[in-house]
């Protein structure tokens, strides 16, 4: 069996500058590159590129996924981490931490959990999960802790950690009502949904959103006209230069805003875990309910009146597909279930006979009918 790679970066605010995407097809032969993207799937092979150095230089996320266990997604955060005590933590050496650069306040947020291969279902949609993942860089830069506790849950329950040694960090507001892009997240390293229930429980509510629009117009009423000169001039003549992102990062320094609220519940993984099964049976069990009462509810509608479910045998006859027969023969075991001890309790067996006799060439429909007992089986004649 062959393997199944993608390696893919993405610009966010601006795209890549000219000048540096001659060092991104230098990383590689066979990508498919433009300013915004670079996209490359291998069977054989690695990729060999500098990963960290092709975010510096102009892409704000980066994927790897491979089918025997690799799930890696690195985000660029060219002036740091917005909020460093309340991330601090979240982050380990041992699968996420902030990776600085060498020279500034710019560095890559790296999340990568031990993975066996095999361990969670394969990926195929790709590109559209890489686009409902854009909006988390935003969300970090904004202070949402959630996507960082989704990440700690990803390499806490990894396979270099022990579960009932191993402790959740902060629980982060808002965790039982995540954005789409935090969806995608929890999909990609395979957090299902009860364990986010679990993990939700007791979180703090959802903080409420100040209209930051009037904030940015009176901070920069505050600003200098020389430095509001410097950035609307790099702007204008570099649009792929990361002024936005400096001068967000100049308003929140400024405005010493607050951290994103959190608790300490102090729960191992395997009690999140434990938590996470409990909820599942629950909402098994609610589930096989709900389809029993809606069962129910059909059969009673069928047994009121059965000529509704006659003609949709009927019209899906004129189909003349095997899927519209196999409908037809799942639609008469209904009524026959539905009328079982009533005065029209041989409907079913009559209308399987009426749309044979209607339809003596169409032999997947016999078939069918056969198959739910209908018809008589066909007698094998002795050699």
């Amino acid at each position: 069996m062959s393997e199944h790679q993608v390696v893919a970066f993405r610009a966010i605010d601006n795209p890549v500058a000219e000048k540096n995407l001659a060092y991104m097809r230098q990383q590689s032969s066979r990508a498919e590159i433009t300013p915004w993207s670079f996209d490359n799937e291998y069977h054989y092979g690695d990729f060999r590129g500098d990963v960290f150095e092709m975010l510096r230089r102009g892409y704000d996320i980066h994927l790897h996924y491979a089918d025997f266990g690799i799930r890696k997604l690195l985000l660029r955060l060219p002036n740091g981490l917005p909020d460093k005590a309340a991330i601090k933590p979240y982050l380990n050496e041992d699968g996420l931490e902030f990776k600085p650069d060498k020279q500034g306040s710019g560095g890559t947020l790296y999340i990568e959990p031990y993975l066996e291969t095999g361990e969670l279902g394969a990926l195929w949609k790709i590109d559209e999960l890489i686009k409902r993942l854009l909006p988390l860089r935003a969300e970090i830069l904004d202070g949402d802790l959630r996507p960082l506790y989704l990440a700690h849950l990803a390499v806490a329950r990894d396979g270099n950690h022990e579960p009932d040694k191993t402790k959740e960090s902060p629980v982060p507001a808002g965790l039982g009502n995540l954005t789409g892009a935090q969806q995608a997240l929890a999909e990609f390293y395979g957090l299902d949904d009860s364990l986010i229930a679990a993990a939700a429980k007791g979180a703090p509510p959802l903080p409420a959103k100040a209209g930051v629009g009037n904030d940015y117009a009176g901070w920069l009423k505050g600003q200098s006209q020389s430095a509001k000169d410097a950035w609307l001039a790099e702007w204008m003549s570099d649009p792929s230069a990361g002024t936005r992102a400096e001068m967000i990062a100049a308003f929140r320094k400024s405005q010493n805003l607050p951290s994103w609220p959190t608790v300490r519940l102090h729960r191992t993984i395997a009690e999140l875990r434990v938590s996470a099964d409990a909820i599942q049976k629950e909402s098994e069990r609610k589930a096989t309910e709900y389809r029993a009462r809606a069962r129910a509810l059909r059969f009673a509608e069928m047994a009121a009146d059965p000529t509704e479910t006659l003609r949709e045998t009927e019209k899906h006859v004129k189909e003349r597909t095997g899927s519209a027969y196999t409908k037809i023969a799942k639609l008469l075991v209904e009524l026959r279930e539905a009328l079982a001890g009533t005065m029209q309790s041989g409907l079913a067996e009559r209308q399987a006979q009426k749309l044979k006799a209607e339809n003596p060439t169409l032999r997947l429909l016999v078939a069918e009918l056969r198959k739910e007992g209908f018809l008589p089986k066909q007698r094998t004649l002795p050699i």
